[in-house]
């Protein structure tokens, strides 16, 4: 019978390598979760493309256009946009008399990594001026409206899009022109 000798020192080398591995791996992952939530702290929740909208569609509905767009929700947070926080704006030219008052139905919420339909309705000047009690404006007109030339031609062709502030959470929603 052969009896081979294992060399002890070896032994005690391999074993203390893995033991070292073993505490060094201990450490960055215990260390991991205080770096995740101070570089969550620090980063912001929303950027430019936190934010995504697609134009679906567009109709007109008496005395204004609606336009249906698919808003899609890159983060892990859910975007909430407020009555008394969010502002809407056409995105136009400055050169260019204004295309319309732009509504939307809010409060909405598009869900962490979902999406969320949102129509906008346009209200065409010449209709809004003498018909406010159908929709009236979330924004009065300004008073030289009523000598604004229109067409649906012009309001389409000035209309670059729509865009969406809330300030207070620093969301920016940019709703293009897909027509």
């Amino acid at each position: 019978m052969h009896v081979e000798w294992v060399d002890v020192p070896r032994v005690r080398t391999v074993r203390m390598c893995w033991i070292v591995a073993g505490l060094i791996f201990g450490f960055f992952v215990v260390l991991a979760g205080p770096l995740f939530l101070f570089w969550d702290a620090l980063h912001p929740a929303w950027s430019e493309s936190s934010l995504t909208a697609e134009f679906q569609s567009i109709r007109y509905e008496s005395g204004g256009l609606v336009f249906r767009y698919a808003v899609h929700n890159l983060t892990r947070h859910a975007a909430q946009f407020q009555a008394t926080l969010t502002e809407i704006h056409t995105l136009q030219a400055n050169d260019r008399p204004s295309v319309g008052y732009p509504n939307v139905l809010l409060p909405f919420n598009v869900p962490a990594r979902g999406s969320h339909v949102v129509e906008v309705r346009l209200e065409l000047p010449a209709f809004a001026l003498q018909n406010e009690a159908l929709t009236p404006p979330l924004t009065p007109p300004p008073p030289t409206a009523a000598a604004t030339q229109f067409s649906l031609e012009n309001a389409l062709t000035d209309l670059n899009g729509f865009e969406l502030v809330d300030e207070t959470n620093g969301i920016r929603l940019v709703l293009p022109r897909g027509w």
